[in-house]
């Protein structure tokens, strides 16, 4: 590789410094690294934020808007890709500092405001619940580890992320991790392995992350794939990397202005077509992130491009680009909080609302935050005093950070609302449903476990998704104690592949926590000593138990004695119920269609997937717990516990009720079927 002179490009003993254009000969290639402002960039920029928002704002047609994150990564990797390799081909070296203390003053600021905003509005919104939740998301964003923190919890496409107000500074914390590794990695790659190397390593390093994501989706390695895939930085290097390459490939491109023409015009139909057709049940990144990557990689190099290169090169688009990472930070907050308040969806008039608001409040973030502090970043030429800033800037994430932990450690400050149910009590509440299942009798337990009685009489197995714990406090209220039943837990099968055991592969696949568990279910000698099968699942007869029905239906033929009892569903809510305790102080407020995502009247009518045998003792807990079978004559409460702590799944107290009212009113049928 040899560095020349060009222009403005001075060289000493190959040592050249320059603020626009590096020229580098690659294997007979001259590369002109272009430093200079490109506007096509931002213009690509607005596409990208424009695309979240919108997304979040639910609009039709943007379903696959969140593939606006990996155009950010892409850009990313080209942006920084390109400066950090300026500087190491132009000098031999690179300053660390120069370029954190830059990437702090890009990010800091604006994310600390929007912390700091989003702190205030949530200590007089929030209840001690979701206050406390906040506390941990605000440790983790203000420490650059949110990825991992969200990971931790439910899925990014969950309901309950509209509860969260600082979710999307997980991918913040993506590129922050990449800020801190990639200088050091390329530093390496021409120092060590040789500049003629970099863009292969770019390439090599781009498939081993994207391999990673095929392994991770496609194997047993982790119950949590596709979630792991979506916020772990290792498999989003591969965006990185296409960005990074697209500094190579950019000199490289032809001057025909047609070629720019029909690469942008790919790239942004590339863009359109994730946009409007992926969704969030999609494993993402994995390949699917192919087609937005490599979408904006055709805009990035198409910079000649002027008839469609107008749709991202105009002012508007340009103008939305500049404001881009503001619009990002404070859009998300903004929805989180308003449809906290109001205590519903937002509607059509609302988003539009939201929206303008939103933009405002960017630009007021940009020009006052953002701009300000950008001005005095240091260059190779203009050294500017750093220490002042970057003292205050940790102070400001130590009293962040501090404040998260104290929000956290003391449960959410409840004093605030001493009416509330206390999120130590929610939480309390939501693991005393497992104590049960915890200490009794497993699928896999041995024959000496003295929690099981496999010489019993009557050997009944639940099985179920998150339900089967319910399922299992039911039966367990009334029989729990009786010497001839013996109640064996499966363990849940979310997580577990049931594939595996209806193709018979399960020998060839060792999925991990599933496998023992699954693997008795293909035990003749286990099938043929059960009696009973106890399914327990929310929304039993929906399309997605079909796998499961499947493998109940395989139990029984093998072995035709079984006997089904299936559990029918219960009030299904929007949000937690104890949310809803929390805003109106009554738990009546739970049955109130307003706040009903599933009325369990009637279930049998709209059955999408059930077992073959229709031979089976349906549960209708409507009947058992709707005296006058309406919502508003449903039962909430029990024994001092609401019947659900979060949105669908039964209390302790309220599963020992449903069980002694099932002994009530099922008391024949269960007779029939074996038991005492």
């Amino acid at each position: 590789m040899q560095v020349v002179h060009d222009g403005n490009l001075c060289c000493v003993n190959v040592r050249c410094f320059t603020i626009t254009t590096c020229q580098v000969f690659v294997w007979g290639f001259k590369l002109q690294f272009e430093t200079k402002y490109q506007s096509h960039i931002d213009g690509l920029r607005a596409i990208a934020v424009l695309s979240v928002v919108l997304h979040h704002l639910h609009v039709p047609y943007f379903s696959g808007g969140y593939v606006g994150v990996d155009i950010f990564f892409v850009i990313s990797g080209f942006l920084i890709t390109r400066l950090i390799l300026n500087e190491i081909l132009s000098t031999g070296t690179f300053q660390f500092s120069r370029f954190y203390v830059r990437r702090l003053r890009r990010l800091g600021p604006a994310l600390l405001v929007t912390l700091f905003a989003s702190a205030i509005a949530a200590t007089f919104l929030f209840t001690p619940d979701y206050f406390q939740s906040f506390g941990e998301s605000l440790v983790s964003a203000v420490l650059s580890v949110s990825n991992f923190y969200f990971w931790s919890e439910s899925g990014y496409f969950d309901i309950q992320s509209r509860l969260k107000p600082l979710l999307h500074t997980w991918s913040l914390s993506v590129e922050e991790q990449f800020y801190l590794i990639w200088p050091i990695f390329l530093l390496f790659v021409v120092q060590k392995i040789g500049k003629h190397s970099i863009w292969f390593v770019l390439v090599a390093i781009g498939i081993v992350s994207l391999a990673a994501n095929v392994l991770w989706v496609n194997s047993d390695l982790d119950f949590d794939a596709e979630s792991t895939i979506f916020y772990f930085t290792p498999f989003r290097v591969f965006e990185f990397a296409i960005g990074g390459l697209a500094v190579f490939c950019a000199p490289l491109m032809s001057k025909k202005r047609w070629i720019h023409e029909v690469l942008m015009l790919f790239g942004l139909l590339c863009i359109a077509f994730s946009i409007i057709f992926y969704t969030g049940r999609i494993p993402f990144p994995y390949y699917y992130a192919l087609l937005p990557c490599v979408g904006a990689f055709c805009m990035i190099v198409s910079s000649s491009s002027r008839i469609v290169g107008a749709v991202i090169n105009n002012p508007i688009a340009v103008g939305i680009g500049l404001i881009s990472y503001s619009l990002y930070l404070v859009h998300w907050p903004l929805i989180v909080f308003y449809e906290y308040y109001i205590f519903e969806s937002i509607n059509s008039i609302e988003a539009i609302g939201l929206f303008v608001v939103s933009v405002l409040l960017a630009y007021l973030m940009y020009r006052f935050v953002e701009l300000p502090f950008r001005k005095r970043s240091p260059s190779r030429k203009v050294h500017v005093p750093q220490r002042k800033f970057v003292v205050n800037s940790i102070a400001c994430v130590v009293l962040l950070a501090l404040l998260g932990f104290q929000i956290s450690a003391t449960s959410g400050w409840g004093w605030r609302f001493p009416n509330a149910l206390s999120a130590d009590l929610i939480n309390e509440g939501k693991q005393k449903r497992f104590m049960n299942v915890t200490n009794d009798c497993q699928i896999i337990s041995g024959p000496n476990d003295p929690s099981c009685n496999f010489d019993s009489a009557l050997q009944v197995l639940v099985f179920g998704n998150s339900h089967e714990p319910d399922g299992y406090n039911i039966f367990n209220a009334v029989y729990g104690e009786r010497s001839d039943v013996n109640l064996i837990n499966f363990g849940t099968i979310n997580r577990c592949d049931l594939s595996t055991i209806l193709d018979d592969t399960l020998a060839n696949r060792q999925n991990m926590e599933c496998y023992d568990r699954m693997s008795k279910l293909i035990d003749r000698e286990f099938v043929n000593s059960l009696d009973v099968i106890i399914a327990s699942f929310n929304r039993p007869f929906a399309r997605n138990k079909k796998e499961a029905w499947k493998v109940v239906d395989k139990l029984m033929d093998e072995n035709p004695a079984i006997s089904l009892v299936l559990l029918g569903s219960y009030i299904n809510t929007k949000r937690d119920c104890t949310e809803i305790y929390n805003r109106l102080y009554t738990f009546e407020a739970c049955t109130d269609k307003r706040f009903v995502s599933l009325n369990p009247f009637n279930e049998r009518k709209f059955i999408r997937s059930k077992p073959s045998n229709e031979d089976y003792l349906f549960i209708d807990k409507t009947k058992l717990l709707c005296l006058e079978r309406n919502l508003s004559s449903c039962k909430v409460t029990a024994y001092g516990e609401p019947y659900t702590y979060d949105d669908n799944h039964m209390s302790l107290s309220f599963a020992k009720y449903t069980g002694e009212r099932m002994l009530e009113v099922y008391s024949r049928q269960l007779k029939v079927i074996g038991f005492p």
